[in-house]
């Protein structure tokens, strides 16, 4: 197989070796081009995390949700077998749905009111009873991909993409040992936030810990960053587990208590903090080459919110995710300065919590899906 091709800066060559490597050329974090690329080679054709599954209670409970500028929609059917279609009617191309809500038996376009069931078959078309060769059959909603890995939904647009257990051998079975109960957990809490940075460099900062000690204090006061320690690495995804000190106010924490964080690519972050079970789930989705849509949803256990999962709340939403917004957007105009192309990683041999051997395995995927 030949050896990839990679960028070049003003710092040399991308090495498919973190200890020798530069990072990745600043362009390729504001270029437009690379940007639209990026939709099409990436997001096009991975597993996307859209949802829990407790978003779906009943039959026709659906929601809709956008992947790489694509919108879909996900539906509960008559069998409270949740499905995942484009959100767009065969006639003519209208939207069919929008928001979130219930559907009793079937969805009806609000142009011409075709009418699809909850399986996705065009089930009436009005007035075509005396059109040639027109089957309803060949006009059902196109379907895409969807995956459950421990209650958590993943879609992907590609019909010829590996199959998501292939894809990310393992991962349920980190989030059930880490979780026991997770596939019974739901949504307590959501944030958006709209972050003026590529969202590549979203996922960078939480691609490593060697910034928490310095722009994280109080979550420095919560984990123990010496006991760190790679659970597992996988071509799509590393879980990492770490543990808690003792005292932050509103948690009662002992030390030794579990933290767990989980990347998955290519736009996934998930965090399991102590004081209680919990599940945070981010997603980072581009909005242009400089701006990024950040998505949170806080998973808990069922049964109302308790003062520890308030705190971590407060913890995450407004300590260390606001103060990680605003790195992520003073990176992204660092970037565009004329004073700076390309910096290293921080690796060491015994890839120590510091590291930034993830980032460099995640720019290398990047790198990989593009072709260079």
């Amino acid at each position: 197989m030949k050896s990839p091709e990679f960028p070049e800066g003003e710092r040399g060559a991308f090495s498919a070796e973190a200890v020798s490597s530069p990072t990745l050329p600043s362009r390729y974090y504001h270029d437009p081009q690379i940007y639209l690329q990026e939709q099409r080679s990436i997001f096009h054709k991975s597993w996307c995390y859209v949802g829990h599954v407790s978003q779906f209670s009943a039959p026709g409970d659906y929601r809709v949700e956008r992947v790489a500028e694509q919108c879909i929609f996900l539906l509960s059917d008559q069998n409270s077998e949740i499905r995942a279609f484009f959100n767009v009617c065969q006639h003519r191309g209208h939207e069919l749905l929008s928001g979130d809500g219930r559907r009793k038996n079937r969805i009806v376009c609000p142009y011409h009111a075709w009418s699809y069931g909850l399986d996705g078959k065009l089930i009436q078309a009005p007035h075509t009873d005396q059109l040639q060769d027109f089957d309803l059959a060949e006009f059902a909603l196109k379907p895409v991909r969807l995956a459950n890995c421990a209650g958590l939904l993943f879609a992907n647009l590609d019909g010829n993409a590996d199959d998501f257990a292939t894809e990310y051998p393992g991962l349920a079975q980190t989030l059930t040992d880490s979780l026991p109960a997770v596939e019974s957990f739901a949504i307590a809490y959501q944030f958006d936030y709209d972050i003026e940075a590529n969202w590549k460099i979203v996922v960078d900062n939480f691609s490593e810990g060697y910034h928490i000690p310095v722009a994280h204090r109080k979550l420095a006061q919560v984990l123990d960053s010496g006991s760190g320690s790679c659970a597992r690495q996988e071509r799509r995804y590393a879980f990492f587990g770490s543990r808690s000190k003792a005292g932050y106010e509103g948690l009662d924490l002992e030390p030794g208590l579990p933290y767990r964080s989980w990347t998955l690519w290519p736009n996934t972050c998930m965090l399991s903090l102590p004081g209680c079970a919990n599940l945070v789930v981010i997603r980072m989705a581009g909005n242009g080459p400089d701006r990024c849509l950040e998505h949170v949803d806080l998973l808990a256990e069922k049964g109302g919110v308790s003062p520890a999962l308030e705190a971590l709340k407060q913890l995450f939403a407004d300590q260390f995710n606001a103060e990680d917004i605003a790195i992520v957007e003073s990176v992204h105009r660092g970037l565009k300065s004329l004073g700076y192309d390309q910096g290293r990683y921080v690796v060491d041999a015994a890839d120590a919590w510091y590291s930034e051997s993830g980032l460099h395995r995640f720019h290398r995927l990047i790198l990989e899906a593009l072709e260079h």
